[in-house]
């Protein structure tokens, strides 16, 4: 994978090499990929933190979700 290619996939700046060496185009793209490695850490991370049980996606929200058995759990409702 190109240098920049993982900080171009998570919408960060890249810069095109077309620049002069001696801006350290390269550099901020190199790190521009490690924030993306970053990114990706994080999310995986906290993947863990939470049950997939509490996460619930359906087409519409639930009638009472203030009922019991609903504490805690997060609804994302499909558009």
């Amino acid at each position: 994978m190109a240098i920049g290619d993982k900080a171009a996939a998570k919408g960060l700046t890249v810069y095109t090499s077309a620049q002069a060496h001696s801006l350290g185009y390269q550099n901020d793209n190199q790190r521009g990929d490690d924030i993306a490695d970053e990114i990706d850490a994080r999310t995986a991370a906290d993947a863990l933190l939470v049950p997939k049980a509490n996460f619930i996606i359906q087409a519409s929200a639930p009638a009472n979700i203030a009922g019991t058995g609903y504490s805690g759990r997060v609804w994302v409702v499909k558009a």
